[in-house]
């Protein structure tokens, strides 16, 4: 069995870590594919570098979805490969099942199961899609699977394995070192539905800019996106003139950031399972998660875009008492239940 792992975005690279790890460990034939969607350095190259691996074939040229889907349908005769790999939610994931569909190879989809019900989210729809059309159907947690077995016409096996994020830091532990800071907040902000619209980031900013000084720094790394939507919007820099503004920081810096803050500020998917595996305070700037495991005692909070809202939701993080969070996200050693899950079962 051949595997192709199919990959476009920063998060993809750091969670498909574990994966690739594995298959190089066992020899295991593979080809790790990337379509190009990320093509910032800071969120290809040098991620890629830091995780210790690189794409055996990158999209040569700007990625378009069309192209990409085409060009992968391409690699999947040229190279043999028998089962694509995918990851999560993103435009690669649907890319990549798409192409597997197309070429009557088998799917596997890692991260299945999640949901925010909420159809506008591009995401929402790729998840749907990208679950509809797979064999194998890798859930992190319990909820998740429980809820892939309510759907009567998925034609994949479902298989609650844990979450490959474990994988990683659990590897990669020795790195994450405490900054020089003391008491601080962390803050990541860069979907679409906060990028598109400038009146919702002018308000978030503005609250960011009036809870900054209950820290020694609130340090926000911003993504491209947001910086490019911010001078698109003509937002000035002075709305977050207490917070520290960071260009894009690599992976094991921003989990670190998240291992040791005393609060955690994000709109990211990713970033809500992390600093919940770290247990850390989290408060989540959207009108809903697909993530509802970590909102199990209010170790995350969803609060909208109001001020008063997120103001509150802040007061209570800061205030509640430190602990130990359940361990939904599984045990080490996700990468190897994944690959002989599919050993078990795969059939050409």
């Amino acid at each position: 069995m051949k595997i192709g792992i199919v990959l476009g975005t920063r998060p993809e690279i750091i969670k498909n870590y574990s994966l690739v790890r594995e298959l190089r460990r066992q020899g295991r034939d593979h080809v790790v594919i990337h379509t190009n969607q990320h093509s910032d350095d800071r969120m290809q190259a040098a991620i890629f570098s830091q995780m210790g691996y690189t794409p055996d074939f990158v999209l040569p040229a700007p990625y378009k979805l069309g192209k990409a889907i085409d060009w992968l349908c391409g690699l999947i005769v040229e190279e043999k490969i028998d089962l694509i790999l995918v990851n999560g939610d993103t435009a690669a994931a649907l890319v990549g099942a798409i192409a597997a569909v197309y070429s009557d190879v088998q799917l596997a989809h890692v991260e299945a199961g999640l949901r925010s019900f909420d159809r506008q989210m591009y995401e929402e729809r790729n998840r749907i899609m990208v679950d509809s059309a797979a064999h194998y159907l890798f859930s992190y947690t319990d909820y998740q699977a429980g809820y892939l077995a309510k759907i009567p016409d998925l034609r994949g096996a479902i298989f609650n394995v844990g979450n490959t994020t474990v994988d990683l830091i659990h590897d990669f532990m020795d790195q994450l070192t405490p900054p020089a800071v003391q008491r601080y907040g962390y803050v990541t902000l860069h979907r679409k539905e906060f990028t598109d619209d400038p009146a919702r980031m002018r308000q978030v900013f503005t609250t960011l800019n009036a809870l900054a000084p209950q820290f020694e720094a609130l340090i926000f790394p911003m993504h491209p996106r947001t910086r490019a939507e911010m001078a698109r919007h003509q937002l000035p820099d002075s709305l977050l003139s207490n917070v520290t503004v960071l260009d894009p920081v690599g992976a094991f810096e921003s989990l670190a950031y998240q291992r040791y803050a005393d609060l955690v500020i994000t709109d990211s998917g990713c970033v809500q399972e992390e600093a919940y595996i770290f247990n850390a305070p989290c408060i989540t700037i959207r009108e809903n998660t697909e993530r509802p495991e970590t909102l199990v005692n209010d170790a995350n909070i969803v609060t909208g875009f109001e001020h008063a809202a997120i103001m509150a939701a802040v007061d209570r993080q800061i205030s509640r008492p430190a602990e130990i969070f359940a361990p939904v996200y599984g045990s080490y050693g996700v990468a190897q239940r994944i690959l002989a899950t599919l050993d078990e079962h795969f059939t050409s």
